[in-house]
């Protein structure tokens, strides 16, 4: 089997990392991935504490695999393609869902959305009389760190 490499300077700041290259999930645990390509100019480096995995008799709680996901970036061509008084009645659901703030943000795309946040958005749009399939602006896969 081939080893995926990971580019480690996409690995998020401050990533808690996996030493245990034994585990049976190993070659698709994001967490030993990260470990593998850490370069040699890290000086500190955050870490699942060794002892803690070794008291695990069942799923690892870390482990995160290398699957990527699709993620959504940006909604407002759904909301342009919208009358004012039906973007007048969803938006204030969406900014609770979110916070005022980054309801902005993923609006715009500048935060992207997990699936389990599109389908919150999809049910909003539904709850409101949308039951078109809605597209996103724009989707990415990456990892789900």
């Amino acid at each position: 089997m081939i080893k995926e490499k990971i580019d480690f300077s996409i690995v998020p700041h401050q990533y808690s990392m996996c030493l245990n290259s034994k585990c049976p999930k190993a070659s698709t645990c994001l967490r030993q991935l990260a470990e593998q390509s850490a370069t040699e100019d890290l000086q500190y480096w955050s870490i699942i504490n060794p002892k803690r995995l070794a008291t695990l008799k069942s799923e690892c709680p870390y482990y995160r695999s290398n699957t990527k996901v699709r993620y959504a970036k940006g909604f407002i061509g759904i909301l342009e393609n919208l009358p004012h008084k039906q973007i007048q009645a969803i938006v204030p659901y969406l900014m609770g869902a979110f916070g005022r703030r980054t309801y902005y943000r993923v609006r715009k795309g500048e935060r992207l959305l997990s699936e389990s946040e599109q389908q919150m958005i999809r049910n909003i749009f539904k709850r409101h009389g949308m039951n078109d399939v809605l597209e996103f602006d724009a989707y990415i896969d990456d990892y789900d760190w």
